[in-house]
């Protein structure tokens, strides 16, 4: 807490009012100075601390109006009382600009000069708490941040963790998906850039691009692996995966918003696709990005029933099914950006995948 009775100094170049205002002050201060000039009285300041500083106006040299000014800009911990015997409106205005704690007319009497002191002092004190309890508030506000950021690292590393388990447990009966995921990922995220899509959905994009095949878990191997053209029957089962993926994800709290993503990434724009046959923009703007990676990826890949296509390839059909299969808007988007960019994105995603998922996890 602070001290009952201030410190405080006096600012006047005439003695008697020095010795008046030393004596009316005696029984209220803790610690008193007396300077006779305002270059004694910044001297004073500067090497002690002060509560309450009582300051002539008008004074040989530097008048006492200067001395709010220097402690505005210094940001001097302390009150300045000035006192004068001769009002002149311009410095009572001016000592309020500055922020004078009161102004002291001559002459006053010993209980004035009392009543101004303690006054002063106390809304000193008051705002001595306020900003210390303002400070408290800021290291807590500071600390609590600071826990906060550390939680939500953990957090990030939980959920980073659970989806390389959720793929590594797909990638250990389809040993490609895994790096087809990161780099859907990858091609998903530059174009939705591209495509200003909401830097807050963003990681939702990322998250359902690596999880959108989550649902072929429940495919049987003899359609999931078999390396040849399926029969109807097997495509219709195979379809299932998307609804699959999206009841697996929307149970877990931080992939639910991927639901919509995964159940939709194989709509058609023309609204020939699955599972639901949404067309143009009730497909979410995510899966409609996430078709034209997820086609680029798979053409120029290798798959279990063909060798990987050139880069030619893939931009012909993106571009012959632009207006059917894919939004036209994503479809130029996609060939407005370099072979060669492509290219530099699949050989970073490549080297951020995961070697060997499923062993990581289970070791």
């Amino acid at each position: 807490m602070f001290a009952s009775s201030p410190r405080v100094l006096v600012i006047d170049d005439e003695p008697q009012i020095r010795n008046f205002l030393a004596e009316a002050l005696n029984e209220d201060t803790s610690f008193l100075e007396l300077a006779s000039d305002m270059e004694n009285g910044v001297s004073a300041i500067s090497r002690d601390r002060f509560d309450v500083v009582l300051c002539d106006v008008h004074m040989p040299g530097i008048p006492g109006t200067e001395l709010l000014k220097l402690a505005s800009h210094s940001n001097w911990d302390l009150s300045v009382i000035l006192m004068t015997g001769r009002p002149e409106f311009p410095d009572m205005l001016s000592s309020i600009r500055f922020g004078a704690a009161d102004f002291l007319l001559k002459p006053f009497s010993i209980q004035d000069v009392s009543n101004a002191v303690k006054n002063s002092y106390q809304r000193l004190c008051l705002k001595r708490q306020e900003r210390a309890h303002s400070e408290l508030l800021d290291d807590v506000v500071r600390r609590r941040t600071r826990d906060l950021e550390t939680a939500l690292r953990q957090l990030d590393e939980a959920y980073k963790t659970s989806l390389e388990a959720l793929v590594a447990a797909l990638d250990a009966r389809e040993r490609e998906t895994c790096a087809h995921s990161m780099r859907v990922k990858a091609y998903a995220s530059h174009l939705a850039r591209l495509a200003d899509y909401p830097s807050v959905q963003l990681t939702i994009l990322q998250r359902a691009s690596l999880l959108h095949d989550i649902g072929k878990i429940a495919v049987p191997d003899a359609i999931l692996l078999k390396p040849a053209k399926l029969t109807i029957l097997e495509f219709e089962e195979m379809k299932r995966h998307t609804v699959i993926g999206s009841r697996i994800v929307e149970p877990i709290e931080f992939l639910r918003a991927t639901a919509p993503i995964i159940r939709h990434h194989h709509e058609r724009f023309d609204g020939g696709g699955y599972p639901d046959g949404l067309s143009g923009e009730r497909i979410p703007l995510g899966a409609r990005i996430f078709a034209v990676a997820d086609t680029y990826d798979a053409i120029t890949s290798d798959r279990c029933y063909r060798q990987a296509m050139p880069y030619e390839v893939a931009l012909n059909e993106i571009l012959r099914c632009s207006g059917t299969q894919f939004d036209p808007y994503i479809v130029e988007l996609f060939c407005s950006v370099p072979e060669s960019l492509w290219k530099d994105i699949r050989a970073e995603a490549e080297c951020q995948s995961i070697s060997d998922p499923f062993q990581r996890i289970v070791n």
